[in-house]
């Protein structure tokens, strides 16, 4: 035990003391510091609705209201049909009040206003059904296709309900009828649930991949320098592999909790600015953060001894993208099949399947437990395999890493170092 403390203590202290480690846990949290300051000192109420406006901001922009058209959008019209009269054409600037759009005399003259960046975007009008939408580039996020047919379509029961003799506002009351509707969630709110199972299931896969390597590289680069020769004459392989993985877990989790913390903390001091759009992050249900602790925790363990076994195959830390690539892979295809499962389909064989498999269950239960459906059970078998599997995997790590320290040349296949561990188990 003795041993394993100080392998234990020198790991974390060499984490600790690396520069990538303090830099990148100083700069992230910094990020998250600054970024989630910014609302209480610059108004972001236009790139991200539902921000209050500061007391500051809203002294700076009341000067400037009467600059307000300068920042509007210009649209053009080409009315080819001879629907759009005068009264129609105050109905359709009705639907874009923070728009000006003025008619133009022909197509390609409402295609060089656009092309010139004089007008935004323009439209084209063929008939009461049919226009034809001009815009210099496409943007990923345009409502004003959706705006227009909304305004051509009153236009259209405006014009209906005059030949037909159709009070038209009667009818605008009856399409617009406002329809009132309260959601009861009688399973699992997976849409509310999505934002905080996102960042959670994103934390496992980059501890598990960073974390993972620099476990891996540990273990070469001992056994590259010749380290490794005096280490196993001092300690044992069980102390060195065990205070390897431990070491790296805890140092993950303090430099994650620090991150999260100074994000909880900073948020907290700006919460009133944010007007509590990310109340619903922080208030995760205990269910959640439960499975999340224990199926991440041991799966990130599981990753990690695997991580350190396939560092011991080699001796040069040149080798160790080749060694590892395969149980990168393997993760990079569980942290898909969870992102298949958050987008509505935490219930799919696929999903059901993989959250017992323990290559993958860390991730996927986690997804099935807050936005599936799943038994108390089902939750248990599955953590029990994962935890027999994990223990598995120590001691074949354990066993690898023994065996494998003192060989140098060329990286040992991961089939053979299964055949060494099966003849050391026959000799037990």
């Amino acid at each position: 035990m003795k041993k394993f403390l100080n392998v234990l203590r020198f790991e974390l202290t060499n984490y600790f003391k690396t520069k990538g480690y303090i830099i990148t846990t100083i700069l992230i949290s910094l990020i998250l510091v600054v970024g989630l300051s910014l609302p209480s000192f610059f108004d972001l109420s236009g790139l991200i609705p539902g921000l209050n406006k500061t007391d500051n901001n809203i002294e700076e922009t009341q000067p400037e209201e009467t600059s307000n058209d300068e920042e509007k959008d210009n649209y053009v019209l080409f009315d080819k049909s001879g629907l759009i009269s005068d009264e129609n054409f105050d109905l359709l600037k009705s639907y874009f009040p923070n728009a000006n759009i003025d008619k133009v005399a022909s197509e390609n003259d409402a295609e060089n206003l656009v092309k010139d960046g004089t007008a935004n975007a323009g439209f084209v009008l063929e008939s009461s059904v049919k226009y034809n939408y001009l815009v210099e580039n496409t943007n990923f996020v345009d409502m004003s296709q959706m705006t227009f047919q909304s305004a051509l379509a009153a236009i259209n029961r405006k014009e209906y309900a005059e030949k037909n003799g159709i009070n038209y506002l009667e009818l605008e009351s009856i399409v617009n009828l406002p329809i009132q509707s309260e959601t009861t969630v009688l399973g699992k709110d997976g849409a509310g649930n999505f934002g905080y199972v996102y960042i959670l299931v994103f934390v496992i896969y980059m501890m598990t991949i960073l974390y993972g390597q620099l476990v891996a590289v540990s273990v070469t680069s001992e056994k590259s320098s010749r380290a490794i020769e005096v280490l196993v004459t001092s300690t044992s392989s069980t102390s060195l592999i065990l205070g390897k993985v431990i070491a790296a877990t805890l140092a993950s989790i303090i430099q994650v909790g620090i991150m999260l913390s100074a994000g909880v903390i900073t948020y907290s001091i700006n919460r009133d600015s944010w007007n509590g759009m990310l109340d619903g992050v922080l208030k995760m249900p205990a269910n959640i953060l439960i499975t999340f602790a224990f199926f991440g925790g041991i799966g990130y363990l599981f990753y990690c001894f695997i991580f350190g076994a396939l560092g011991a195959l080699v001796s040069k830390t040149e080798d160790i993208s080749s060694s590892i690539g395969s149980i990168t892979m393997v993760f990079v295809i569980v942290f898909f099949i969870s992102m298949y499962g958050m987008m509505g389909n935490a219930d799919s064989l696929i999903v059901k399947i993989a959250s017992f498999v323990p290559f993958s269950s860390a991730m996927t239960m986690l997804i099935r437990v807050a936005m599936g459906t799943v038994t108390n059970i089902e939750i248990i078998i599955s953590f029990v395999i994962l935890v027999i599997s994990t223990i598995v995997v120590a001691w074949g790590a354990i066993k690898i890493y023994r065996l494998a320290t003192l060989r140098y040349g060329n990286p040992i296949k991961l089939k053979n170092a299964l055949k060494w561990l099966k003849k050391d188990s026959n000799k037990i």
